[in-house]
């Protein structure tokens, strides 16, 4: 493994991925859990502001997903003392994500990754934040393609983590450390003589396939087939993200095309939604999916549980007008055509 860079650098390498003239002039919200990666974030993203100054503000965000008990709480008081030293406000925002994995049926990394940044966006939007900068560095970008390869995920999964990413109307995601190493990050804080707080359950391979990937397979494959593997991966992702961006342009423009309408409940969630069908059913399946992916997002329905072979049986039911029985698909959803040429999704309607 190549040994890390001089990281005295990395605001500079973060201005280089994120440029200035995009944030310094809007309030950033900087999530942070207290772990390495998201210490580094902050440490260097509030470098890089008292550089490129601006009309901005930072805020620091952190979500206590209630699952270490003590631990968790320890996590908050003490992230509270390096705000304080920074001088950088706090958020904290608290879920029950064991009560919530129960309702949801997701299982608890997904409701824990969820309700992250559901809460994330809520606490962006009444500060007025429009960016949400998570810490993701390299590794956690090779991680995350070999763990939706092995999930079946096809290409949208070997992009990996897109560098910017929409998470409401008014906030986006940002990643600006995804070139940046796991090892180069550590370096940057000892440097710093910064600290951080580690989470036992990252070492620990029997919590979760993602930690299995970075404890057991990881190690491996390097191992096997030297430091040059982890670049390849990569190299990989780069160009399966452009292919999924001209699909995704593409899916967008035929979506348009169905006059997608929304119909919502006194909660403002999404109860149904309608879709004109005939302009996906002279199309490829893979990009009438796209478009039912797209849809499906809009209404912000849970993905989770709709597999790739879910999203083939929707697509011939959306280009099948022939097929007059209701498809039941997960997340208490029911396809329906009230009309030959229209597609109807309705959600809590299943018993």
């Amino acid at each position: 493994m190549p040994a890390p860079r001089d990281n005295a650098d990395l605001p500079a390498r973060l201005l280089a991925a994120w440029p200035a003239q995009a944030w310094r002039d809007v309030h950033v919200l900087v999530a942070v859990s207290g772990g390495a990666d998201s210490m580094a974030l902050l440490r260097a993203i509030a470098a890089a502001k008292q550089q490129v100054a601006g009309a901005g503000q930072l805020f620091v965000g952190h979500v206590d997903h209630s699952l270490r008990g003590a631990e968790s709480a320890g996590d908050a008081e003490w992230l509270a003392q390096q705000c304080r030293q920074l001088q950088v406000p706090l958020f904290i925002e608290k879920a029950n994500v064991g009560a919530i994995a129960a309702v949801r049926g997701d299982g608890m990394e997904e409701a824990a990754r969820a309700t992250r940044y559901e809460m994330l966006t809520r606490m962006a939007e009444t500060l007025g934040a429009r960016f949400v900068a998570l810490g993701h560095h390299r590794d956690d970008q090779v991680e995350t393609i070999l763990f939706r390869l092995l999930r079946g995920s096809g290409l949208r999964g070997l992009a990996g983590m897109p560098a910017t990413r929409t998470l409401s109307p008014s906030v986006a995601i940002v990643r600006p450390l995804l070139a940046v190493s796991r090892a180069e990050i550590e370096s940057y804080l000892q440097a710093l003589g910064q600290r951080w707080r580690e989470d036992a359950t990252n070492s620990d391979a029997e919590i979760a396939m993602r930690n299995a990937i970075r404890c057991d397979i990881l190690p491996l494959i390097t191992q096997h087939f030297g430091p040059s593997a982890t670049p390849a991966l990569l190299r990989a992702a780069e160009q399966a993200a452009e292919a999924e961006s001209l699909i995704t342009a593409l899916a967008a423009d035929l979506l348009q095309s169905c006059h997608p309408r929304l119909e919502r409940n006194a909660a403002r969630h999404v109860t149904e939604l309608r879709l004109h069908v005939v302009p996906l059913a002279s199309q490829p399946p893979l990009l009438a999916s796209e478009a039912l992916r797209l849809a499906w997002r809009e209404a912000r329905w849970p993905e989770q549980a709709m597999t790739r072979a879910w999203w083939r049986q929707l697509t011939h039911f959306a280009q099948s007008p022939e097929i007059a029985s209701p498809l039941n698909l997960p997340g208490d959803i029911r396809a329906v055509r009230p009309e030959p040429a229209v597609l109807s999704l309705r959600r809590g309607v299943l018993s």
